[in-house]
């Protein structure tokens, strides 16, 4: 606005704002006969946004938030739109609480006229100047959604404790013909646990009022979660009330099985409609370690088990353009294929391994124990796709958690769990899901199929290893998964006489024995055939091999070991190259019929 006569004009940033510039009135006359004033409110929005986006991202980031992606928030508001009506906000009965609404990403593309129903309300007190500025109308506030106003929660007894929430706000939350819509974007952080360092992971970041309340509650890890606490708190904040849930987060709360407390006793309400996008869509995250994370709409006044409802939700790529759909399985844990195989209890020490010929026993915190009739270990960390990579068969007990024993008796649903870990692709869309046990009795073909497919995978990293020290004592460290009978492996040429002498005294392993005689598919009986090809020219190239290299001094050495020690010596690629394409076509063979038995999700 000019002030005539003083060469002056006031600039008005809104919030009482403004700043005064010295400025000539024909140059100012000037400057608007070029260009056009910006009338458009979002469009205003977009400039302010501009201006103030850059915030203190080490303290958010402590605090676990995000910024949502404004094209995604966008797109959320259009899916609350299908469910709860065209301008939901036009008959006024509708009020919308953000309580964790940061610079307003979520609330970017609302419509000027639903702004005057809609409460904003921050942790940061440096937000509210800017929510001001985007959002004039609306009710902004700062408030600390897991602390303030917790005593009046907790009140039997009826004591004055003095409110921090709006009284505008507290009239609303009482009045019983109002309907609401939380839409929110809680933060991801998790207060770190004992001796680790998860990324996500932030020391005493959950310290809260609310936290308190959950673990009277007796709701276990899940307390540590900010995003647990947020749910725990709108949970006692509108029971009773006409209210819809928009919420942007992980999925994990719907199939994890640290939350399985928390889905039987807070969150059982009705899903409404939903959609996933990737995490690389959010700034900051890691393009090779993507995870889904969903806009997933619920109904808060009427109830109904996770577990019972079928969860459909859109898939969006990074343009936002629908690329299909994902069902989203919430099974009870006691469902998960880790429940499904027998882990025997091991109090026999043996020698910890950190990889196929890697012994760890410096490692203070390690798993050094095996069960009776011990023949391998199975790496076997978590449920879920994203910790795939963590599965594998050693020689001996793993030295961190998460590995078993592998026995006679648990030995072929062992090789059932390592083919089903290992054999899906990976992919951000299935990063969260859970492996299942299967939903109906195993073939004795697909038993065969997956456990030919496991000797002869990358993950078999059983090894043979002659006179190991551990703690006083001395191991001989046998393969329990060499494939081969003996009286055969004997009839081979081999050029090692040493090894050769080891077959003097020694007897056929476990999985040979449990191979003989079996009747095989055709794609398995070409990875046995293509592996004893590949073995056979192993024999009799030892003398080319560098053997100590890769501690290799018994016959029965296991296949990372035969395999890296031809790559070694630039050898036998071929013999390589025909097992790893059997195996290939084997896994194709046994993909489907995972889906099949339910152990993983189409």
């Amino acid at each position: 606005m000019p002030v005539k006569g003083e060469s002056k004009v006031v600039f008005q940033f809104g919030s009482g704002e403004a700043k005064v510039k010295k400025i000539l009135f024909k140059d100012y006359e000037y400057f608007w006969r070029l260009y056009a004033k910006v009338t458009d409110i979002d469009t205003i929005r977009a400039i302010l946004a501009k201006i103030d986006r850059l915030t203190d991202e080490a303290m958010r980031r402590f605090h676990g938030e995000f910024f949502t992606p404004v094209k995604f928030a966008k797109k959320g508001l259009e899916y609350l739109e299908k469910t709860i009506g065209k301008k939901w906000w036009a008959s006024g009965e509708y009020r919308l609480w953000d309580m964790a609404a940061g610079t307003g990403n979520l609330e970017y593309h609302l419509p000027q006229d639903a702004l005057k129903y809609c409460y904003l309300s921050t942790l940061y007190i440096e937000d509210i100047e800017h929510l001001n500025k985007l959002f004039p109308d609306s009710a902004v506030f700062q408030y600390d959604y897991l602390n303030d106003d917790i005593e009046h929660f907790n009140n039997s007894i009826g004591l004055k404790f003095p409110w921090k929430m709006p009284q505008k706000l507290r009239t609303d939350l009482e009045n019983p013909n109002i309907k609401w819509i939380i839409l929110i974007n809680p933060p991801f952080a998790t207060s770190q646990i004992a001796g680790t360092n998860h990324g996500d992971s932030k020391q005493g970041v959950s310290e809260t009022k609310i936290r308190g309340m959950m673990h009277a509650d007796k709701l276990g890890e899940v307390s540590r979660e900010l995003f647990s606490q947020f749910i725990y708190r709108i949970k006692m904040e509108f029971e009773g009330k006409q209210a819809h849930l928009g919420l942007f987060s992980k999925i994990k709360y719907l199939n994890s099985n640290n939350d399985q407390n928390f889905r039987n006793d807070v969150f059982h309400y009705v899903f409404e409609r939903g959609f996933i996008f990737s995490s690389v869509n959010f700034s900051g995250t890691s393009r090779t370690s993507q995870f889904p994370v969903g806009f997933l709409i619920w109904k808060l006044n009427e109830k109904k088990k996770i577990e019972e409802q079928e969860i459909i939700v859109d898939i969006f790529n990074e343009k936002v353009e629908k690329v299909g759909f994902k069902i989203i399985a919430s099974e009870n844990k006691t469902t998960h294929l880790s429940k499904w195989i027998d882990r025997p209890p091991a109090k026999i020490k043996f020698p910890p391994f950190g990889s196929a010929v890697g012994i760890k026993g410096e490692n203070k915190d390690r798993r050094d124990r095996i069960s009776e009739g011990f023949l391998a270990s199975l790496m076997c960390k978590g449920n879920d796709f994203q910790n795939q990579n963590n599965t594998a068969f050693l020689s001996g007990p793993y030295v961190s958690a998460g590995a078993f024993s592998v026995t006679p008796i648990n030995f072929e649903k062992a090789m059932v769990v390592h083919a089903a870990r290992r054999i899906p692709k990976a992919t951000w869309i299935n990063d969260r899901d859970q492996f299942m046990s299967p939903r109906k009795e195993l073939s004795s073909e697909f038993i065969t199929d997956c456990t030919i497919w496991s000797l002869f995978s990358n993950s078999n990293n059983t090894a043979a290893l002659k006179s190991v020290q551990y703690e006083g004592e001395v191991y001989q460290i046998h393969n329990n998964f060499f494939p081969y009978l003996l009286n055969e492996v004997k009839t081979w040429e081999i050029t090692d006489s040493e090894i050769r002498l080891t077959m003097s005294n020694a007897k056929d392993t476990f999985v040979a024995q449990w191979l003989n005689g079996r009747d095989l598919s055709t794609e398995s009986q070409k990875v046995i055939t293509a592996g004893k090809e590949l073995y056979r020219f192993y024999f009799a190239n030892l003398n080319q091999i560098r053997t100590p290299k890769f501690k290799i001094e018994t016959w029965d050495a296991g296949l990372w070991q035969i395999k890296q020690s031809l790559i070694d010596v630039e050898i036998g690629e071929q013999f390589l190259l025909n097992l790893k394409t059997a195996n290939a076509e084997l896994k194709e063979k046994i993909y489907p019929q995972l889906i099949d038995y339910r152990i993983i999700l189409g």
